[in-house]
């Protein structure tokens, strides 16, 4: 899997879109990227079972790029998101409690080319 790059043209794939909702390409680096986490992926067993090794008090703490992004990747692949229509899938990653999930949501699909119906599955940059 490719680590997200800001050049690449779009569309992004569905990891990469969210990496760069979080914050992924910013300056000063966001906190997704000072942890290597480009999902902000809450630490807990699932993150530790893939890779994560600490946490900034809520979010976990990968130790390089490629490891958070095939978390992200993997944890886009369990049952609470696979199957899952893009509208779905944003409105449980991105809960509007904490989060503008209708802007999260029209960005993902702007920069991926979905739209809010599409199953995420196909479109996590494994090919």
């Amino acid at each position: 899997m490719t680590i997200y790059d800001p050049s690449k043209p779009l569309p992004l794939n569905i990891p990469e879109a969210i990496a760069r909702e979080e914050g992924w390409n910013v300056t000063p680096p966001a906190r997704c990227r000072r942890n290597s986490n480009p999902g902000n992926i809450e630490y807990g067993s699932f993150s530790i079972g893939h890779g994560g090794t600490a946490t900034d008090g809520r979010f976990a703490i990968f130790p390089d790029a490629p490891t958070g992004f095939a978390a992200l990747v993997a944890l886009l692949q369990t049952e609470c998101y696979a199957g899952k229509s893009l509208l779905n899938a944003i409105n449980n990653w991105a809960p509007p409690v904490e989060n503008q999930t209708d802007r999260y949501l029209q960005n993902v699909c702007a920069w991926t080319g979905l739209t809010p119906d599409a199953i995420i599955d196909a479109h996590l940059g494994l090919e």
